[in-house]
C-alpha cells in the first residue's frame, strides 16, 4: 500500500537526495493548489523568494483552472531549482579548480 502524498514546500526540494521528479512534481502540485485556494498572497511571495520568472508565473497564473495553474507552477519551481542546483554545482567546481591551480 502507497502512503498518501504529503505536499512539499519548494524550500525543501534542495535538500531531497532520493526523490524523483514525479514525485516532487506531485507533491509540489498539491502545496501550490491549497497556495491558490487559500494563501495567494504566500504563494507570490514564495515564488519571488525563489526566483520563479515573473513573466512565466504570470502566463500559468492566466490558465483557467486552479488545477492547470498548480501543475505548470509546480514545473516552473522544480526547473528553477534544478537550474540553482546546477549553477551552484558549476560554482562549486569553478572555485575548487582555482584552489588547485593557485
Amino acid at each position: 500500500m502507497e502512503s498518501p502524498l504529503v505536499p512539499i514546500d519548494p524550500a525543501e526540494i534542495a535538500r531531497l537526495e532520493h526523490i524523483d521528479r514525479e514525485e516532487i512534481h506531485a507533491r509540489l502540485k498539491l502545496f501550490i493548489a491549497d497556495l491558490l485556494v487559500h494563501d495567494f498572497e504566500r504563494l507570490c511571495s514564495l515564488m519571488y523568494r525563489h526566483d520563479v520568472n515573473e513573466a512565466l508565473f504570470g502566463k500559468a497564473l492566466s490558465l483557467p483552472t486552479d488545477n492547470e495553474r498548480a501543475d505548470v507552477i509546480a514545473h516552473l519551481v522544480i526547473d528553477r531549482e534544478l537550474k540553482k542546483m546546477q549553477t551552484r554545482a558549476a560554482y562549486a567546481k569553478s572555485k575548487n579548480k582555482d584552489c588547485i591551480d593557485q
